[in-house]
């Protein structure tokens, strides 16, 4: 709870200072715009709290906001849209929306509202716009438009309400477009209290029931849309309410119904435009025409299966607008349209046409005509001579696999062609003949791998062509000839592959704009040939380059040569990229420049940028950098935006942002950013900088630091005290070389050691031996445990119960004779210090012994210290020198008389006069050894 606290405190105060926002970016140059869009944002208050208070507009769609706590918006009082749709929102219990009293349009589409609170929108004086399709809805209370007194439009859409009735306890004045498609509603029960509605939508509502007097209180109304639903709703309002329709969109199967359209129609005199869906409806094969009374100016109709039409109206509607969607037409004849002579737009989608060639006589005021998914194989160019005024023709997505010669000479008006998404392989034999007035050409998503030379000879007027998409190996000034005007030039998605000796632009002179993205193009290396002659082009466009191929390959010096004017440049995501460090000199008025998907570790990147003094935007996405330098831009630079997104940069350089006085936007997310102290000058930077932003500043990840897996969680404390770091650094750094010295010295000289310390502390604790001291016992047996049945029965029986006439010894034991509760040295060392003598008996399990190797070295500190000879050595078995420790074989030089080993069963006698005539106490000897000192062995030892 105390961090959440402490988090939310470092929001605020980022709010503040700086231009960090957690899962939010700062629209630039429009700063009151907001994006905080796709950014798994769950806690409304984290994001909201660091909003500056100038924001207009904020986009939080595609999150995952399950609530929104009481005034959470109260801090951007002037926000004016605000977008919540794609959230997991399920209910608004009111005061959500408080403070935002200049919010005009609120976005709730796409959640889980089931419940709204009547207060809910308390506050929104000034909403106009309403929002709230695709949710759960089954009810909603009419008294919250009592605190919407601005609102304007509501859509409900794509809910569950079951009724709609608003009346007496809740209205809106000023309430004009109200959308109830795809609900459950069954009656509309009362819409009085909207005298403003204009626009009301009830589609898809399949048990609607409308009262004749429904919209009684609705004059202003004008556009009844009821596709889905009975036809009969539109037989019971008023008269006065049809006589305001000036749009009305309806369902009719009109095999089975009694009704028909005109019938629908009767009483609409000011009807502008009709949308009727036919539900499959077939033509009845008692009447020839489908239309037989007045119609608007616009009529739709769509979803039919009216096979082949005779007539399709009587002509006594002034209809300009016919648009016949999926109908099942089949055969078009020169009768079909003759109600229609003065159509200006019409349009035949979706239909499986049989088109005869005089089906448009008579159309001869015809402006737009659209056959767009008609299934059309082959043109006739016989269908286009009555049409002298056609100025738009559409005929995408169909199966023409050929352009015949002057297939659209007839149309000398014509201004626009679309023939994308067809079969075409090559384009010859120049079908754009006499098209000397077409501006816009699209031959995109074809299967084109060949142009005739001359084919756009004559569109000299063609500003935009567009040929992407296709299989396009070559382009030469022949083929492009005539195009003096081209401004637009779209070629992504082909073959191209240019020689060095080819200029296949170089009749464009006038090309002001050209958009070039040209996907799996082998090989560009040449390209500067083609631009060198586009004097005026402002923009290009080469993403998506060399799949398949070679790539872009070499731009080099003389690529953009006389290209003065270009604005925006976008090059990447080719296999092969190189940059020639002098390639965008020529780029004086160049002002962004989008780098993405090309390998530029190995690049000079100041050399090659050095140039560009005037741009504004630079993007370099997914570049694999490693660093960027800190004299990225010249010094002279206007550079505002920086993004540098899914590259390898670890740490920021602060000389870097330092030379770009102007920036204002730094993106840097996907980057595997460490979090140690030389990115925290970065952090506190990004947080506090109140010129620079820092996009999704709150999302940046650590690469390093599990604890801290955000940048801004990095605890950069210690990283202010450097000097002490590096002190405590050093310090720490010779401790540890002293330590491993030490332990070196102690596992190569450990027994040394470990006489030194025995030697020190005996001399601390004032335990030397004196003449006359009295022994507890006579000697303190040291022995491996494996050894104890030795012990037992063999030297206890024969030292302490000897034959008769033999003199008795007492021996110290320590699984006898040991002190219970005392420490096990401290026993050991009383042992020895309490007896004459200390009795080793050596096997190989005593050697293996630590303990056996302290009683030892504790003996022997007697005789160095002491000068007393009390070690007896005792051999149960021939062990090599090699097996002895240093100790061991230093008594076996200096006291050879003690050594003793256990014999064969016949010489154990003698064995045992040996060791008792050894134990006995000869003061004088002992004096004698003792004046040596035991300083000297001490110095053999160490020797």
């Amino acid at each position: 709870m105390a961090r959440s606290v402490l988090f939310l405190l470092l929001l605020n105060t980022s709010a503040c200072c700086g231009f960090g926002f957690k899962g939010c970016s700062q629209n630039f140059p429009m700063t009151d715009v907001m994006w905080c869009s796709n950014q798994n944002i769950a806690n409304l208050s984290e994001v909201v709290g660091m909003i500056p208070d100038n924001i207009t507009t904020l986009n939080l769609s595609k999150n995952k906001i399950i609530v929104i706590p009481p005034g959470s918006f109260s801090q951007v009082p002037g926000l004016k849209r605000l977008d919540l749709s794609q959230n997991h929102l399920v209910s608004l219990k009111g005061g959500e929306f408080r403070g935002l009293g200049v919010l005009d349009c609120l976005n709730l589409t796409c959640n889980n509202i089931s419940h709204i609170h009547p207060s809910a929108f308390d506050g929104l004086t000034r909403l106009q716009t309403l929002l709230l399709t695709h949710n759960i809805l089954v009810t909603i209370t009419p008294v919250i438009f009592n605190f919407l007194p601005a609102i304007q439009e509501l859509d409900l859409s794509l809910n569950m309400l079951k009724a709609f009735s608003c009346g007496d306890s809740g209205g809106s004045s000023t309430l004009r477009r109200l959308d109830l498609f795809a609900n459950n509603i069954q009656r509309m029960f009362n819409v009085s209290g909207f005298p403003a509605l204009e626009f009301i939508r009830l589609s898809n509502n399949s048990k609607l029931e409308l009262q004749a007097d429904v919209f009684a209180s609705n004059p202003r109304l004008t556009s009844l849309l009821c596709q889905g639903v009975k036809a009969e709703v539109l037989v019971g309002p008023l008269a006065e309410t049809k006589k305001n329709l000036s749009r009305v969109a309806f369902s009719l199967f009109v095999e089975k119904s009694p009704l028909t359209i005109c019938g629908l129609l009767k009483g609409m005199d000011r009807l502008k435009r009709v949308e009727i869906d036919l539900k499959g409806s077939r033509l009845p094969p008692t009447n020839s025409s489908l239309l037989d009374c007045d119609t608007p100016p616009v009529v739709v109709i769509m979803d039919a299966k009216l096979g082949n039409v005779a007539q399709l109206s009587l002509g006594r509607g002034n209809t300009s607008r016919l648009y016949l969607i999926n109908c099942g037409l089949k055969q078009i004849s020169h009768t079909t349209f003759d109600g229609y002579r003065g159509l200006k737009v019409l349009q035949l989608n979706q239909n499986k046409l049989d088109i005869q060639p005089d089906a448009f006589k008579g159309l001869t005021h015809l402006e737009f005509i659209s056959f767009d998914r008609s299934k059309i194989r082959d043109i006739d160019p016989n269908w286009f001579i009555p049409l002298k005024k056609l100025t738009r023709l559409s005929l995408l997505k169909n199966e023409i696999t050929e352009l015949t010669s002057n297939v659209f000479s007839a149309l000398t008006r014509l201004e626009q062609l679309y023939l994308q998404f067809n079969l075409l392989k090559y384009i010859s034999k120049k079908p754009f003949s006499k098209l000397r007035r077409l501006k816009k050409l699209n031959l995109s998503l074809n299967i084109i791998d060949f142009i005739e030379d001359g084919t756009f000879q004559d569109l000299t007027r063609l500003t935009y062509l567009d040929l992407s998409g296709n299989r396009i190996k070559r382009l030469t000034p022949y083929i492009l000839s005539g195009l003096t005007n081209l401004r637009q030039f779209v070629l992504f998605n082909n073959r191209l592959h240019f020689r060095s000796y080819e200029s296949p632009f170089i009749n464009l002179t006038s090309l002001e704009l050209l958009r070039r993205v040209m996907h799996c193009i082998y090989k560009s290396v040449y390209l500067f040939i083609c631009l060198s002659s586009m004097s005026n082009l402002e923009y290009l466009e080469m993403n998506y380059q060399g799949p398949g191929g070679e790539g872009i390959g070499v731009i080099g010096p003389r690529f953009f040569q006389g290209q003065r004017q270009l604005t925006s440049v976008a090059i990447g995501h080719s296999i092969q990229v190189d940059f020639h460090a002098d390639a965008f000199v020529p780029l004086v008025k160049l002002k962004s420049l989008y780098i993405a998907g090309v390998l530029m570790k190995t690049t000079n990147l100041s050399a090659v940028f050095s140039p560009l003094k005037s741009l504004k935007k630079l993007t370099l996405y997914r570049a694999d950098i490693d660093a960027l330098p800190a004299n990225l831009m010249p010094p002279d630079n206007t550079l505002e935006v920086l993004k540098v997104q899914s590259n390898h940069l670890h740490t920021v350089d602060k000389a870097m942002l330092d030379a770009l006085p102007r920036l204002r936007v730094l993106d840097i997310t996907e980057n595997p950013l460490t979090c140690t102290c030389d990115n925290a000058w970065f952090k506190s930077w990004a947080i506090h900088d109140t010129h620079t932003q820092v996009s999704y500043l709150y999302s940046l990840y650590c690469d390093n630091d599990r604890r801290s897996p955000f940048l801004w969680q990095f605890d950069d404390k210690a990283c202010s005290y450097e000097q002490v770091s590096f002190t405590l650094f050093v310090a720490f750094s010779v401790v540890d070389v002293l330590f491993v010295c030490v332990c070196l010295v102690w596992h190569t000289q450990g027994p040394t050691l470990r006489y030194l310390l025995l030697l020190l502390r005996a001399k601390l604790r004032g335990r030397r031996g004196a003449a006359g001291a009295k022994f507890q016992y006579d000697a303190f047996v040291s022995y491996s445990s494996k050894d104890e049945a030795w012990v037992m029965e063999q030297l206890v029986p024969n030292l302490e119960r000897p034959a008769a006439g033999a003199p008795r010894l007492r021996l110290c034991l320590h699984h006898r004779d040991f002190r219970p509760g005392a420490a096990v040295l401290e026993n050991i060392e009383a042992a020895i210090y309490g007896s004459r003598h200390t009795i080793c008996v050596v096997t190989r399990h005593f050697l293996r012994s630590e303990w056996c190797s302290l009683e030892f070295q504790l003996a022997s500190l007697r005789l160095l210290c002491d000068g007393s000879d009390v070690l007896l050595l005792v051999f149960l078995e021939e062990i090599p020198d090699l097996c002895l420790s240093p100790y061991t074989r230093l008594r076996k030089i200096v006291r050879k008389k003690t050594y003793l080993m256990w014999p064969e069963p016949q010489e154990q006698d003698a064995f045992w006069v040996k060791l008792i005539d050894a134990l006995k106490d000869n003061e004088e000897e002992e004096e004698e050894e003792g004046g040596r000192g035991g300083e000297q062995d001490l110095a053999r030892l160490i020797g």
